[in-house]
């Protein structure tokens, strides 16, 4: 069983959280998930509040780390000495990834430094002054950590996820609940297609 933890923090965005969490539940014999915290709990952007289940501090002990996203949480978290400092990444050994702003987190712990990367188009100019380089893909892999860009595009972050781990079967398993009639073998090729390329672009990094 993998460890998967998921790092929330006060003002994160409703949506990325939660279709995260529900994604990953939809296997319960593949990995296990702890909400990290600096708190108890956490309060999202539209008021919604969520118990954490272990310290941030537990990123160390995690096979998998997501990064959820939030306009204020993020600026927020980042200001956070304590947040910032307990996000001890190694990803030579996790599978990193993040959903829109989370990857401003990435970037800011110098870990997708003069990398390519992506977030939400609305934050794009904030990141670039930052020196992200961002791109305009749903989803950007550099070898363990991949960025995802649109709150939608969670189905191809954990799909990234599902193939690294194990499978195209695992990932369908865990997507194909999602699809709207009629549409299984359109959004099958998109996300293939979304997945394969941004592997393809890591390969030659």
């Amino acid at each position: 069983m993998y460890k998967v933890g998921i790092v929330l923090f006060d003002d994160f965005t409703d949506v990325d959280f939660f279709l995260m969490y529900d994604l990953l539940g939809r296997t319960a014999n593949s990995w296990t998930v702890s909400i990290l915290g600096t708190k108890p709990e956490h309060n999202s952007h539209l008021g919604m509040t969520v118990k954490t289940d272990r310290h941030i501090s537990e990123v160390v002990s995690q096979d998998v780390v997501l990064i959820t996203s939030g306009k204020r949480g993020v600026p927020a978290a980042m200001r956070d000495a304590e947040f910032m400092s307990a996000l001890d990444l190694n990803p030579a050994k996790q599978l990193i990834g993040s959903i829109c702003a989370g990857s401003f987190i990435l970037h800011e712990l110098g870990l997708l430094k003069d990398k390519p990367l992506t977030t939400n188009p609305d934050a794009k100019a904030a990141l670039q002054s930052m020196g992200g380089d961002v791109q305009d893909f749903p989803l950007v892999i550099n070898g363990n950590i991949a960025t995802a860009g649109g709150c939608l595009s969670l189905v191809y972050l954990i799909g990234w996820l599902a193939e690294r781990l194990f499978d195209s079967s695992k990932r369908k398993s865990i997507q194909n609940h999602l699809i709207p009639a009629g549409q299984l073998a359109l959004f099958e090729e998109l996300i293939t297609k979304t997945i394969y390329s941004a592997e393809s672009a890591n390969l030659h990094n």
